[in-house]
């Protein structure tokens, strides 16, 4: 029994290594090759380890649940439509995108449901971490592609949408398929996944509410499924189970209130300083808060105003009136000659509150060391 626990922790800990260092060098950026690694892992741990699961009794009953969960979800996804608006998707259900999407999305979550199946064999608390950190880098390594890593907006959107969230999702699942198996799982992951491949409009949210719901959709199933499907374990450990629920929706609050910070979709954002334009006051590295206002800028202010799609942080030196239109002309402190043009209000985004030193010095080693 020792020889087998040994042998499957060294197993998880070289697939943690392989798709580590697929994520970091970016070798995983197609969707079939992707698909075919899986696969085979999966091939192989179901070849390695053939020893049946046991798993609760009502497994049925949790499948049904989670079938509804998938389309409630799907179904508050398009009332946010309702608020936002609707676009017209590029990824609408045609025979091209059912060869280039469907199908190889279908068989990573196939195969990577019967990876975590496997591997759940050792029932520990550091195969679980183990397992949860594996299938989360597997999305990092399939998504990291789609977004600008080179720019701090999709650095954040990734982040964001695909890191945090991905770490939120999979432990969920993988609470869900140790105690139900994995055909619960795979059926959520199937309709809450891929119905953006089918249905011809999506949603045109904003970022953090995307990051949201999916932070806190899966802290809503599993607090509903281990309160009505998971009652012995409930009462025996009622006291363990709130206090646990209690910190994990502490922490859900503190990541959703810094999402909306660098969201800079609400009144107050955040901002990390990536050059030495405001050196002597706002140093590299630095992160500014900024509250989001257009009226109330004076002379010696310190704005964040957008240009070309990147926000620059400078200060006001002048504000000229000219044909009913207000004016910022803006330096950078550490700059010898001042801005060229200048910043209306439609592309001021708001004033400089204060500052909070080296704390944004690990994104920028991140962006310089791996993107």
């Amino acid at each position: 029994m020792k020889k087998y626990i040994t042998e499957q922790l060294l197993v998880e800990i070289i697939l943690t290594l392989f798709f580590l260092i697929c994520t970091l060098f970016h070798l995983i950026e197609n969707k079939y090759f992707t698909a075919v690694i899986i696969f085979i892992i999966a091939a192989f741990l179901s070849v390695k380890y053939k020893v049946k699961r046991t798993i609760k009794p009502n497994y049925k009953n949790v499948f049904y649940v989670l079938l509804i969960f998938a389309i409630i979800n799907v179904a508050f996804f398009y009332m946010f439509g309702l608020y936002s608006g609707f676009v017209k998707s590029s990824n609408f259900f045609i025979l091209q995108n059912f060869v280039k999407y469907i199908i190889p999305i279908s068989i990573i979550i196939l195969s990577l449901e019967v990876v975590r199946d496997r591997l759940l064999l050792l029932n520990s608390k550091l195969s679980f971490y183990f397992i949860v950190f594996i299938t989360s880098l597997v999305d990092f390594a399939v998504y990291d592609n789609i977004y600008n890593l080179s720019n701090i907006n999709g650095f954040l959107s990734f982040i964001g949408l695909i890191v945090l969230t991905s770490f939120a999702n999979n432990i969920f699942y993988t609470y869900i398929s140790k105690n139900y198996g994995m055909k619960p799982v795979i059926i959520y992951k199937m309709i809450s996944i891929l119905f953006i491949y089918i249905i011809p409009y999506s949603v045109n949210i904003y970022s953090f509410f995307r990051i949201f719901l999916n932070l806190i959709y899966p802290l809503f199933m599993y607090l509903y499924i281990d309160k009505y499907y998971d009652l012995d374990n409930y009462r025996k450990s009622n006291k363990i189970e709130n206090r646990d629920a209690i910190n994990l929706g502490v922490f859900s609050v503190l990541v959703v209130c810094f999402i909306a910070l660098i969201s800079c979709q609400f009144y107050y954002g955040i901002l990390v300083i990536g050059s030495e334009s405001m050196k002597g006051t706002i140093e590299k590295g630095d992160a500014i808060l900024f509250k989001n206002i257009k009226k109330g800028i004076k002379e010696g202010d310190v704005i964040v105003f957008k240009r070309d799609d990147i926000r620059i942080v400078h200060r006001v030196i002048s504000i000229k009136n000219v044909n009913h239109q207000v004016r910022f002309y803006t330096k950078g402190d550490n700059n010898p000659l001042m801005d060229d043009g200048y910043v209306t209000e439609d592309t001021l985004i708001g004033k400089v509150l204060f500052k909070i030193k080296y704390i944004g010095l690990p994104s920028l080693w991140f962006r310089k060391k791996f993107v």
